[in-house]
């Protein structure tokens, strides 16, 4: 277990779900960003987190439990530098890795051992480990963006025959997710490494930033750098008029739906009185207490001045 060793300068497999469209935190374009900040020179921002710091904590725990329950050998958990592809620009760190005897292993549910996309897997030679932790429920099939499109650019950057996403959720149940390369996979995630590589290269030599167009029904929130911020009014057609107008229009109907939302919330509170768990029919209705530690004062440090288009509208009904 070490820091962040791979440079922001490049994809790494950690980001490859982002510019994929699979992460519900980052856009292509906030990573595409975040690498021309660091070409710029930029300092890293702080992502850390508690929840990081007890993935970071646990995660010598949970390689340790998975090699015990698949009988590898020779864990290694502290990889403390970045492995690069020897074709792609593209870099990653690893959780571990491990030996194996070239055991086959099967789907065993008791022992919270998954193959994933086959019957069987040959364990074969050196291994990657990825460790996650999450508060999510436990799952057959982990999500694309919570570690299998990671373990396949980690396996193809150190040629490995096999990977284990080893996935502790809640805090009390492991499950570990074996796969073997996917040829479909590592052909997409070629493809998405050169784009991006080549948005980089063409910010290098222009100073431009060639954004990602936005996802079909995305919030558009890379719009705040495709565009600059003109403060000219400009004048739009019918088609404009009836966006605003459905928009408008959609609000007051949320906004009338989250009042009849919160007054029946005030209502089922005022019958549940001081119990947290209600019964009612076919419903569980939980009202729970939620604690809050003591957190001492922080001192946030000075950032320079900086704009950016914001990734929300604002619509005003004038009168004519």
């Amino acid at each position: 277990m070490v820091n962040k060793v791979t440079p922001d300068t490049m994809m790494s497999a950690s980001r490859l779900p982002s510019i994929m469209g699979l992460s519900k935190y980052q856009t292509p374009n906030d990573e595409l960003e975040y690498s021309i900040n660091a070409l710029k020179g930029l300092p890293r921002p702080d992502i850390g987190n508690e929840s990081m710091a007890w993935g970071n904590t646990l995660e010598p725990v949970i390689l340790g439990e998975a090699a015990k329950r698949l009988q590898l050998t020779d864990l290694v958990t502290e990889h403390e530098t970045a492995y690069y592809h020897d074709e792609l620009p593209l870099c990653c760190s690893l959780d571990g890795t491990a030996h194996s005897l070239g055991q086959v292993i099967t789907t065993d549910i008791d022992a919270g051992i998954y193959v994933i996309g086959q019957d069987s897997i040959q364990l074969d030679g050196m291994g990657v480990l990825e460790a996650k932790l999450t508060a999510m429920d436990a799952e057959e099939i982990p999500p694309l963006f919570r570690g299998p499109i990671q373990l396949q650019a980690q396996m193809d950057i150190v040629k490995a025959k096999w990977g284990c996403l080893a996935t502790l959720y809640r805090g009390t149940q492991l499950r570990l997710f074996l796969f073997a390369p996917h040829q479909g996979t590592l052909d997409r995630i070629k493809q998405v490494t050169l784009d991006f590589q080549m948005r980089l290269e063409h910010w290098k030599k222009s100073g431009s930033i060639d954004y990602y167009p936005p996802a079909d029904g995305e919030r558009w929130p890379e719009s705040r750098g495709m565009y600059p911020a003109e403060e000219d009014a400009i004048e739009l057609d019918g088609e404009a008029l009836e966006l605003a107008q459905r928009i408008t229009d959609a609000k007051v109907t949320l906004k009338m739906t989250e009042q009849e939302i919160a007054a029946d919330e005030e209502q089922l509170k005022n019958l549940m009185k001081d119990f947290t768990i209600a019964k009612a029919g076919n419903f569980v209705i939980k009202w729970p207490v939620r604690s809050f530690k003591y957190q001492p004062e922080k001192i946030v440090h000075a950032k320079e001045a900086y704009s950016i288009r914001q990734s929300t509208l604002t619509i005003k009904e004038i009168s004519k």
